[in-house]
């Protein structure tokens, strides 16, 4: 079959290789969709980076890229199953399913505690092999569709599910006010789940105008370009003196800062985005004002997928309290990944997600 894979940073290339074998408790899919992630784009730009490191500064250093490489590429999954492993009885043949890749290692201490996405299993990079033809994955990870969900809008479960988990960690209630710092995909997803949670107030900072405009098609209430306005003067003054939850979506210190600053005293940052470098803020920001800062990673999955956000997205699309539209880009066939980088990278382009359908 045919799966894209990262062989080094700048390159990925779509290989022949062996169809996945069977096991029993997994389940085969033809993959139908799968989007590139913001993460794929960090790996493509810098080589295989850990998903958790802190004690090696969160990063794989070039001499262990050799444990990695060639690496499969695409977590963003939608497809059908058509054959289902030894002792599976939970999903059947013909069933639509997105899958919830995430592993736990059961007997972590988070783990013990059902917060799966926190397993200390879970360090090393993503390396699903998504972009591909077909995929076998546990069965135990297979959150099965919605018939009314088209195909193209449940392969970004797993992104809208990142941007509702970091609207749950901010704790958002209904009438309160909120301002996203970047309007990529899962700074999208939180001002489309913000708008969903019954937000009073949506600000959105982002420099590229066709963001913006998709900012304000998921239902913001007001755009900044942040290259020319203040950002944090623009949330006050649309929030009547600051957010009651502010999201950083960007990863750069220039976007943490804002975010902090711009939050009302007493509010919550969620810190969202996925940084590549390190960032500080000042300490008396956060203390001065009382303000909390919380970090969000992934969403809930493991034993927990049919209870996280994986089908709570699915219900929001199913009832059309979230409409994902105008996050879609564009769909490339699988011999043009490479292509969908490209553009996705590029700072001119207007690309938000792309879907690679083999």
């Amino acid at each position: 079959m045919r799966l894209a894979r990262l062989h080094e940073p700048g390159e990925i290339a779509v290989d022949e290789v062996d169809e996945p074998s069977m096991r029993p408790g997994s389940v085969r899919i033809d993959i139908e969709y799968c989007g590139v992630c913001g993460s794929d784009l960090h790996e493509f730009e810098h080589g295989p980076a850990p998903l958790r490191a802190e004690d090696r500064g969160h990063v794989i250093p070039e001499s262990e890229w050799s444990d990695h490489l060639p690496m499969p590429m695409g977590h963003e999954i939608v497809g059908t199953v058509t054959e289902v492993g030894e002792g599976v009885d939970r999903i059947a043949v013909g069933d639509r399913i997105t899958p919830c890749l995430i592993l736990p290692c059961d007997d972590c201490r988070y783990c013990a505690d059902g917060d799966y996405h926190r397993c200390e299993r879970i360090t090393g990079p993503v390396a699903t092999p998504g972009f591909a033809d077909e995929i076998v994955v546990p069965a135990s990870t297979a959150v099965v569709v919605p018939d009314d969900v088209p195909s193209r809008h449940a392969a970004l479960t797993e992104p809208l599910s990142v941007s509702l988990h970091g609207i749950r960690q901010g704790g958002l209630a209904a009438g309160e006010t909120v301002a996203v710092f970047g309007a990529g995909t899962i700074g999208l997803g939180v001002v489309g789940a913000a708008v969903a949670a019954g937000a009073k107030e949506v600000v959105v900072s982002e420099p590229r105008a066709a963001r913006r405009e998709a900012a304000e098609a998921m239902g913001a209430d007001a755009v900044v370009d942040p290259t020319e306005r203040d950002p944090i003067s623009f949330v006050r003054d649309r929030t009547d003196g600051g957010a009651d939850l502010t999201v950083e979506a960007v990863g750069k210190e220039p976007t943490l800062t804002q975010s902090v600053r711009s939050a009302a005293y007493g509010g919550t940052v969620v810190v969202l985005g996925v940084f590549t470098e390190e960032a500080s803020i000042h300490p008396n920001d956060v203390m001065q004002a009382e303000r909390t800062v919380v970090g969000s990673f992934a969403f809930r999955g493991g034993h927990q997928r049919d209870r996280g956000e994986f089908p709570a997205v699915l219900k929001l699309l199913s009832d059309g309290r979230l409409d994902p539209e105008p996050i879609l880009s564009d769909v490339l066939p699988l011999a043009e990944v490479d292509t969908a980088f490209d553009r996705l990278r590029d700072p001119e382009s207007d690309a938000v997600k792309i879907l690679i359908e083999p």
